[in-house]
């Protein structure tokens, strides 16, 4: 009897749990719901306000002005291709210090990752490196990483365009320290501060061609548009990486009060990631997504995003300012 009650005892609370698990999948589904319609209603506010933005001016007065052209010709250089099959996942923490990247590490194995700017956070390192990939981390602002990985590679030193400090080193250099001058599948992440410009500026293509993909943060994007020197630097710069890569997916920092002009909008902070393009598995198709995607996150939790839209400029009005 004892054994019997013991029994229907034990099928109540299996049938308690099944409903109690029935009931969490029931609310998990509506909270996927509830995310995605609050993403498009997102897309859609951000949209309207772009729009309202220039409703009452004269769009032929707009494009004519040097600041639309200026922003139509960096946009034109950071304009995404879609990769045709393609699956994007985010790496590294919600908000800030996450970056959509092309989920493709595992066809052709990473040789290692580069990782230049830490502070405080190593998300992304840490994403990198439980998939097996060993990170070789530089940041010469900090003395201590604040979180430790069996596969991560730390260095107190910085990346430079030209060496001129103990504690900074070139691209070329950094490579040939830890021995992967023919290494031919490295990934990078680059965050240091407006630095890149020298960075990029100065490395080798045959030695940016090594990255098989390349995330950067690229500062200064707006103060190019009012500063002629200062834009024809990034342009330089877009323009040479554009030879060995091209931009995939777009995200506007929302650090910083973004450029709207004539429906085109820019961010003085861009997440941009880059795909090698001689890679020959990969087809780059016109792209129709709309930025920021699913994936995208804005900088702050309860900050905003900047709606890029398709990020493509305006084709008939860029010409070299």
């Amino acid at each position: 009897m004892q054994l019997t009650q013991g029994f229907l005892s034990f099928i109540r609370r299996m049938v308690g749990q099944k409903q109690v698990l029935q009931q969490l999948q029931v609310l998990q589904q509506q909270h996927q719901l509830q995310q995605q319609q609050y993403w498009q209603q997102q897309q859609q506010l951000l949209a309207l306000a772009n729009g309202l933005q220039y409703r009452f001016t004269d769009p032929k007065a707009v494009k004519a002005t040097t600041t639309y052209k200026r922003c139509a010709q960096i946009i034109s250089l950071l304009s995404p291709m879609d990769v045709e099959g393609a699956k994007y996942s985010r790496i590294g923490k919600e908000f800030d210090g996450g970056y959509v990247m092309l989920e493709d590490f595992e066809s052709a194995p990473i040789d290692a990752a580069y990782s230049f700017g830490i502070a405080d956070d190593v998300s992304w390192d840490q994403e990198i490196a439980d998939r097996g990939i060993d990170v070789y981390m530089y940041d010469h602002t900090i003395d201590n990483l604040p979180t430790l990985h069996p596969r991560f590679r730390y260095f107190k030193l910085g990346i430079t365009g030209e060496k001129n400090d103990a504690d900074l080193k070139t691209l070329n250099e950094i490579l040939a320290t830890n021995g992967h001058t023919q290494h031919k599948n490295l990934i990078m992440k680059m965050d240091i501060e407006g630095c890149e410009w020298d960075v990029f500026q100065k490395a080798e293509e045959s030695i940016l061609d090594q990255f098989a993909q390349i995330v950067v943060e690229f500062h200064g994007l707006v103060a190019a548009v009012y500063d002629h020197e200062a834009l024809m630097t990034v342009v330089s710069v877009l323009e040479k990486i554009n030879k060995t890569h091209q931009s995939v997916h777009v995200h506007a920092n929302g650090s910083t009060v973004p450029l709207l002009i004539g429906g085109l909008a820019i961010s003085d902070v861009m997440e941009v990631t880059y795909l090698r393009r001689g890679d020959g598995k990969h087809k780059f198709v016109l792209n129709a997504r709309q930025f920021p995607t699913e994936l995208d996150q804005p900088t702050y939790q309860g900050g905003y995003d900047v709606y890029l839209g398709r990020f493509d400029g305006d084709s008939q009005m860029i010409e070299q300012v």
